[in-house]
Formats: structure tokens, sequence, C-alpha cells
């Protein structure tokens, strides 16, 4: 599991993003529900658009009374001094809502949604590769790959840290087959120069040299 540790991160990443989106999605759509049932239409003004507050206030009279409500949420639809829709709560006039804070909730729980989705849609082709690496480790056909080059991947960080890739090659008859691992999140690099290696043990799927396993435990073993 340890090769697919980017991958991991990706899914808790994900999942814990969408959580959360998900959890405020519910608080704020439990908070609406009964003026949402409740709710009757009246037309009311923008008072003021705070982009720094990321608020809006609104302005409605129902009979006698006006109410003043600072909504937590900024439409660019919505300026200061417009007409707008206000949906009030008949029981509670002072609890009220905008159209767009709806669609904030149904679009947010959609996102929240997919992040959840996806993240276990990683998490299955995860479970996928480590049973595949597993079966060709357990019943593949080993041979020793020649070490052709370690390059460190800058194009991925993850806490501060970058991985390996390391490329190898074996040669069957005229045809010369190379085998990649990207995901190499220790210095291999100081490893092999250190112990002077020069192979690295590759599983392959019988003569299909192109679904293979790179083998690297007994390196990184070296490095406790």
């Amino acid at each position: 599991m340890k090769r697919y540790r980017s991958l991991i991160v990706l899914c808790i990443v994900l999942l814990g993003f969408g959580g959360i989106m998900l959890a405020f999605s519910l608080i704020d759509g439990y908070r609406y529900y009964d003026t949402y049932l409740s709710r009757v239409k009246i037309e009311g003004s923008v008072e003021d658009v705070n982009y720094k507050t990321g608020t809006t206030l609104i302005k409605y009279t129902v009979g006698d009374s006006t109410y003043q409500k600072e909504l937590n949420i900024i439409d660019t639809s919505m300026n200061t001094g417009d007409v707008v829709d206000v949906y009030y709560n008949e029981n509670y006039p002072s609890s009220c809502f905008v159209k767009s804070q709806i669609m904030y909730v149904i679009v947010s729980t959609c996102i929240s949604g997919a992040l959840i989705v996806l993240s276990f849609i990683f998490f299955i082709i995860l479970i996928v590769l480590s049973r595949r690496d597993k079966y060709l480790k357990l019943n593949g056909e080993k041979i020793d790959a020649k070490i052709v080059s370690v390059k460190e991947n800058r194009s991925v960080h993850l806490i501060a840290r970058c991985p390996y890739t390391v490329i190898c090659s074996y040669k069957v008859g005229k045809k010369t087959y190379k085998f990649k691992n990207s995901s190499v999140w220790f210095n291999i690099g100081e490893i092999i120069k250190e112990y002077d290696l020069k192979t690295i043990p590759v599983y392959v799927d019988g003569k299909n040299y192109h679904k293979y396993y790179m083998d690297l435990l007994d390196i990184e073993n070296l490095c406790s």
C-alpha cells in the first residue's frame, strides 16, 4: 500500500472535503427547513453587500413590521438597492431566506456528494491495484530488471516531500521492456548508490511484460 501513498492521501482529502461540505450543507438545509415549508414570498430590498465579511443585508416589510436580515451569502446578481424576492416564515416573519441560499445548499450538497463518491471510486481502484500487485508477487515470473534512472518528481508535492520515479529495463531477445514506478516516497537514489545496486526485482504476468509489479520492499527496508 505504501506504493500508492499519494492515492491514499487523495482519497482522504476528497473524503474529508466532501464530508465537511456535506455537513455544512445539511446544517444550512436544516436551518431553512421550517421556513421553506411555511414560506411566504414577498419583495424586499438589498441594503448592503459586504464582500469582506461575505454577507448581504436585506430589508423587507411584513404588515406593520420591517425586518432587516444579514445573510451569510454573496450573490453577484444582487447589488445594493436591488429588489429581491424574500421568503419568510409565516409563523416567524423574522426568519427568512432568498432563492440563492437554497440553490447554494443544493449545489454544495451535489458537489460534496460527488467528492465523496469520487473518493470511494479511488479507494476501489486502490484495492484493485493492491490486489493485483499481491497476485503478481505470488504468481508472477520474477525477473531482475536493470536500473536505468532515478529522478525526483518535483511536479508532485505531499507534506513538503516529492516522490521519486524509478525506471528499469529488461531485455528479451532483441526487445527491451521498460518498467516504471512513480510513487517512491523514500530517497531510493541514495540507497542504490550506497549499496551499489544494479537491478530491482520485477514480477511480470507470464510473458505479458506490460503487466508488472516492481518490488521495492527490500530496498525500502535498507532505509531503516
